[in-house]
């Protein structure tokens, strides 16, 4: 196979296909143990096959709630109307549903809201829809094809302390 990239590229995906498709078949028994899957790390130039047991995602936790990056909180953006929550609304979603006080939010590289924001542009920005201050402050368009946003938070506890929360999946169409 050296030096011949065409079928070193077969066989890579033909390889790595097989070893998805293994994998998948316990997905699909319902193998619930972590112990039963395997990483697979494969160099063919040596040959060179290593298979190790993946490790559990780290856990975070706030309040008795334990989430690891895998896990999401899950915002339906619109109302019964077909309205779209501003800003505010999400706030006191947050508030009443998780008891969480949202201090910074973002979503990609802009910053929709912070607490240390200019009074006037608070009160500005937690009036507007939340798709609308995306497309304002970021200055493009969503697509029409997008349904929902990644949104990142930065919340306080009951105690005003800093916890760390999954991110949010907003779906606003």
């Amino acid at each position: 196979i050296a030096g011949k990239i065409i079928p070193a590229i077969a066989t890579t995906t033909a390889l790595v296909s097989g070893l998805v498709a293994l994998e998948l078949y316990k997905i699909v028994q319902g193998n619930k143990k972590l112990e039963t899957y395997k990483n697979g790390f494969i160099n063919l130039a040596l040959p060179f096959f290593a298979f190790s047991e993946p490790i559990k995602a780290p856990a975070n936790k706030y309040y008795d709630v334990e989430f690891t990056l895998w896990d999401r909180f899950e915002v339906n953006g619109l109302n019964e109307a077909g309205e779209e929550m501003t800003l505010k609304q999400l706030f006191d979603y947050f508030q009443n549903k998780h008891e969480l006080e949202i201090t910074m939010i973002s979503q990609g590289v802009c910053m929709l809201y912070s607490f240390f924001m200019p009074p006037a542009k608070m009160k500005e920005r937690l009036a507007m829809k939340v798709s609308e201050a995306v497309e304002k402050i970021s200055k493009k368009r969503i697509k029409p094809y997008v349904k929902a946003l990644v949104l990142e938070l930065c919340c306080n506890d009951k105690e005003g302390e800093d916890v760390e929360v999954p991110y949010v999946r907003y779906r606003f169409r």
